[in-house]
């Protein structure tokens, strides 16, 4: 398990060396999720460079996958408990999932693994497979709809691979890499417009002479701004992909809780249509669940002044536009469901917990409209709240700050229109390998 510490350095600006006298980088990198993993374990490669990782969670270590079926969200472990958002203007402030570990939210994510249009050789980047079973609901929409199709998983043998399996577990006994685990970071430590390292909510600090925020799109800008970090746009640009979701109940013979629940997806230019086998803890049920993969409402995070938490207002369906693309794919799902296919696996279908039928909004475009409104949910799939171009230059660095990095899916110009999971890997090692390439001053 990578679960190891080390005293803080004395708190100075000078280089290390190393013993042959070579000038040693201090890398502090905050957050152990798939961008801090992919960051960590690259620039580790170099034995110039020495590498601390901070990670808020704990180690899960290597046997965390021996029961994975995909979502992990009654695993209470594996996720944050801290994080609420309101997903549209007035609204109540709800949970937010988020892993808490290494390997961040790959611990409990569904794997899926979409590569990005131009990516063709995505296996030397973790393990990727089809999955062994796709299970009763997702042969009934297979069969429904020609279009579907089964996903790509981000396991080995049947198995999960988290980001800090394929990234930090095989180079865990590199001499210049130390994670320290269960060590949140409460700010940056900042030498005028230089940041120089960070402290924990313990009061560890852990100097560097770079810093890269990979806490993710709410923690990082949340980091930022809490640290006093004044550069125009932090925290503005936010998405997420919104959803609805329709739970399906199972026939009795449809029902098998060993089977993968993530297998089959139907896409559709920008939007999709996500196949769960069954729920979390309630193998009884399934669900389709329908997200707007390119939105244009757009969100932000802020930080509490007095405890410097984030509130974070995603603003879902902000606009006329996103409010009409979800209505449409709504009405298509609400048609799906009542295909003979699929009923004879799941032979009623909810639109709510009060057991609404799915078929009182089938025809009524109104209706199906206030229930979207009502009933949104999301992809928990946060990006854009720190954007090339406006936040960091095409590299990361943080405008005004030296020293000061982003590294996460804060970085892109907003959510990706796929899931994202192998977008912030291939955006980490595109970092990284520059990074190694031609060190940032």
């Amino acid at each position: 398990m990578l679960r190891t510490s080390r005293a803080c350095p004395p708190r100075h600006l000078a280089p290390e060396a190393a013993a042959d006298g070579h000038v040693v980088t201090r890398w502090l990198i905050i957050g152990g999720g798939a961008a801090g993993c992919v960051v960590a374990s690259r620039l580790s490669e170099d034995p110039s460079n020495d590498v601390t990782v901070l990670e808020a969670g704990p180690d899960h270590g290597p046997d965390h996958a021996a029961a994975d079926v995909g979502l992990f969200l009654d695993d209470p472990a594996r996720w944050h408990d801290d994080v609420r958002v309101v997903r549209r203007s007035g609204g109540v402030p709800e949970h937010y999932w988020q892993g808490r570990g290494l390997g961040g939210s790959s611990l409990l994510n569904g794997p899926v693994v979409v590569p990005e249009p131009a990516d063709h050789d995505i296996e030397h980047l973790m393990p990727i497979e089809p999955p062994s079973v796709i299970g009763e609901v997702g042969r009934a929409v297979m069969a429904a709809v020609p279009e579907a199709r089964p996903v790509m998983l981000s396991r080995q043998d049947g198995r999960r691979v988290s980001a800090a399996d394929a990234y930090l577990t095989p180079v865990q006994d590199r001499p210049n890499l130390t994670v320290v685990c269960d060590s949140p970071a409460a700010g940056l430590i900042l030498d005028g417009r230089a940041v120089i390292g960070a402290v924990t909510e313990a009061g560890v600090e852990h100097l560097a002479d770079r810093v890269v925020a990979c806490a993710g799109a709410i923690r990082t800008p949340a980091l930022l701004l809490a640290s006093g970090i004044d550069t125009p746009g932090v925290g503005q640009g936010l998405q997420d992909h919104p959803a609805f979701a329709i739970t399906l109940e199972l026939a009795p013979e449809a029902i098998d809780s060993t089977v993968p629940n993530i297998v089959v997806t139907i896409d559709r230019p920008d939007t999709q249509l996500l196949v769960l086998n069954h729920l979390p803890a309630a193998p009884q049920f399934g669900s389709l669940i329908g997200a707007l993969m390119a939105p244009t409402s757009i969100g932000r995070v802020t930080v509490e002044p007095v405890t410097g938490s984030p509130l974070v207002e995603l603003n879902e369906l902000d606009t006329e536009a996103d409010i009409e693309r979800l209505t449409d794919l709504a009405a298509e799902a609400l048609d799906l469901v009542a295909h003979p296919a699929i009923r004879s696996v799941a032979p009623r279908a909810f639109v709510d917990d009060r057991g609404t039928p799915a078929e009182s909004l089938v025809g009524d475009r109104e209706r199906i409209r206030a229930w979207l409104l009502a009933h949104l949910t999301g992809y928990h799939h946060v990006a854009g709240s720190c954007r090339r171009g406006v936040v960091t230059d095409e590299w990361g660095a943080v405008d005004g700050y030296s020293g000061l990095f982003v590294g996460d899916a804060s970085l892109f110009d907003g959510v990706p229109a796929i899931n994202p999971y192998l977008s912030v890997i291939t955006l980490a090692e595109r970092l990284a390998a520059r990074w190694s390439d031609s060190p940032p001053t």
